[in-house]
């Protein structure tokens, strides 16, 4: 089995290509006047050609992100010295695995169904990525509490627990002041709302409190970088039903001599 090691670069690539796309596309989206000032990160990627550049990066970061949540759900499997059982069948380590992946498929449904095009799905995804995120990573810092005693790394609970804390202030100010912006609406075209279409300061908490989200949760995941640096995965092995059986029953003249 071949040893694979250099995990950290998981968590470095999605605090670099996420921050980056949305920089990127929002950059786009403003000079060619496709958003107002500090739309939602949605809507930097709804037209051509910045819808390009998020769908496809965003897609990216999405598998990065999948990695980041298998290795962390494999680390907490071999270290777990605590006991953390949610019913007969379930432990917090498997809800926290399924959690991550609701939370990268959200990603991928938001990369993909633009919310210009598709809304209702889009804002599934989006519910999934942001909600589901936060989740996640509030699993991952009741693990961090206990792993510290094995790994002495208790300031990484800390710092998880402060930006849990901001995560969850951030995504109820994000989804609470959007939909009261929304009833307040007069425009027409919302990634262009201007003061005097109605709601705009509920509509700018909104999107501020979904940038600052978006930066915690990708602060939260490079928070795996030094535990990620010690950590080896070796390679599986790799075997063919019946060839490998043949092989067995079949040795070669060396192995008979």
């Amino acid at each position: 089995m071949t040893k694979k090691g250099n995990l950290h670069i998981f968590p470095s690539l999605v605090c670099v290509v996420a921050p980056l796309t949305f920089m990127v596309t929002l950059a786009l989206a403003t000079k060619l006047g496709h958003v107002a000032f500090l739309p939602y990160i949605s809507d930097t990627g709804n037209h051509m050609p910045e819808s390009c550049i998020f769908s496809q990066f965003l897609n990216f970061t999405a598998i990065c992100m999948l990695a980041c949540v298998y290795i962390r759900y494999l680390q907490v499997k071999s270290m777990a010295t605590f006991k953390t059982p949610v019913g007969p069948r379930w432990d917090a380590n498997d809800i926290s695995w399924y959690m991550g992946f609701t939370a990268c498929l959200g990603m991928d449904i938001v990369a993909n169904f633009q919310v210009h095009n598709i809304y209702q799905v889009h804002y599934v995804g989006a519910l999934l990525c942001f909600v589901g995120g936060s989740v996640y990573f509030a699993f991952q810092t009741m693990f961090s509490y206990h792993m510290s005693k094995v790994d002495d790394s208790m300031y990484l609970f800390y710092i998880r627990c402060i930006l849990c804390a901001l995560a969850f202030i951030f995504c109820c100010l994000a989804i609470a002041s959007g939909v009261i912006s929304d009833f307040g609406y007069t425009g027409t075209d919302s990634s262009k709302w201007k003061k005097d279409d109605g709601g705009y300061s509920w509509h700018l908490v909104s999107t501020t409190s979904e940038w600052l989200l978006a930066i915690i949760q990708s602060a939260l995941t490079v928070s795996f970088f030094p535990e990620f640096r010690r950590i080896s995965i070796y390679s599986p092995k790799f075997e063919i039903r019946g060839v490998n059986d043949s092989q067995s029953e079949n040795p070669s003249p060396k192995e008979e001599a």
